[in-house]
This record gives C-alpha cells, structure tokens and sequence, in this order.
C-alpha cells in the first residue's frame, strides 16, 4: 500500500505543474475514488431505511383506514378485512423492531458521506475561488499602483499672493477590495441546490444527499 500512495502523491505533485486548481480537481478526483466504499454503503442503508420508512407510514395508514390513492396523488379511506389487518400487524411489528437497528447504521453511513460531501465542497468551493480571483489587476495594482486608479487629488504645494499657484497632482490608486469587485473573473458558482429544511427532510426520509454543485442552470 505504501509505495501505492507514493505513486499517488507522486503524480499529484507532478500535476500540480499545470497549476493549483488542477491538483485540487485531482484530488477531490482522488478522494471520490478512494471513499466508493462508504458511498455504496451509504446507498445501501439509504435505501433500506428508506424502505422501511415507506412500509412503516403505509402501514399506519392500513391501522387507519387510509390508503394513498397514485392516480390522484392524495389519501383516501379504505375498507380493509380481517386478515389485512393481521399481516400489517405482523408486518408493522418487525419493522418497528428492525427499524432502531437499521437507523443506527444509516446514521453512521450517513455521517461519513456527509463528512466527504463537506470535504469535496471545500474543494470545489477553492477552486472556484482562485479562478475568479483576477490575479493580473492584483499584481498590476501591487507593482504598478498607478496603472488602476480610481482618482486624482491635488495638493497645494505654494501658495502666496501676486504669485502663480502651484498643485501636486497625484493619483489614487484604486483599493484592492475595489479591483476584486471590479476585475472579479465570472466562475461556474457552487450553490446549493437545496435548503437547509430541505436538507433535513432528505436524510429523515432516507433520500441520498449528492454534493450541492451545480453549474449555471444545468441541472443534475
């Protein structure tokens, strides 16, 4: 494994000649590879629990003699016999008691791929924030001040009766949060795609959690 790794730090630093937002890329490449198997999983305790959640509230609807009409897309009442009634008892029991089991484990699934979603986020986050910086302004602005001014100001050098009145034009260089705001380069974004009570709903109902990226308004 070690000399594995090595080849692997060694051909991220020699990609790193092409710049830094490409070792980033690369590495968030790497970490994708190298964490599949929480990711997998993550998408199999995601959808177990996500099925017992949907056998669980089916079933409470059958106690309550309900039942989710599909063609109309909402609850209607529902005459269930004896024997309905029995296997949902049955089957209402097992996954109560399976369920704290298989919860604990999507837990803990969940936590470490949101752990990598976080890391792959700051990443890409990273990235988007170095292309965009304008590098050229701020050097222009830092070797040659005067090249990016936002003024002029005089200064009265002599100033005496009966004689000419001499100034001193200078100017004023434009501050560096300006040249940001100013010479900011467009980047593809990364914002997220859902809210944060969205958020919560997807992992209460087992629905997978894909990282918040999105480029424009290209949608996954």
């Amino acid at each position: 494994m070690s000399p594995f790794i090595e080849r692997i730090l060694w051909h991220m630093g020699l990609s790193a000649c092409l710049g830094l937002t490409v070792a980033l890329s690369i590495l968030s490449d790497i970490i994708a590879l190298l964490t599949f198997h929480i990711y997998c999983f993550y998408v199999y305790g995601a959808r177990l629990y996500c099925l017992k959640i949907c056998g669980l509230s089916s079933l409470w609807r059958l106690f309550r003699g309900k039942k989710w009409n599909v063609l109309r897309q909402r609850v209607d009442s529902c005459s269930y016999d004896l024997d309905q009634l029995f296997i949902g008892t049955l089957l209402f029991t097992v996954l109560v008691f399976l369920l704290p089991t298989t919860a604990l484990y999507y837990l803990v699934f969940t936590l470490l791929r949101l752990l990598v979603v976080t890391v792959q986020g700051l990443i890409h986050l990273l990235v988007d924030l170095i292309n965009s910086l304008p590098l050229y302004a701020l050097g222009l602005r830092l070797c040659r001040p005067y090249r990016l001014s936002a003024g002029v100001k005089f200064q009265v050098l002599e100033h005496e009766a009966g004689r000419p009145l001499r100034l001193l034009m200078q100017i004023n260089p434009l501050p560096y949060n300006r040249v940001v705001h100013t010479y900011r380069l467009p980047s593809c974004g990364c914002h997220p795609k859902h809210s944060w009570s969205s958020l919560c709903r997807k992992l209460f109902f087992g629905e997978l959690i894909y990282p918040w990226r999105q480029r424009g308004d290209k949608q996954d």
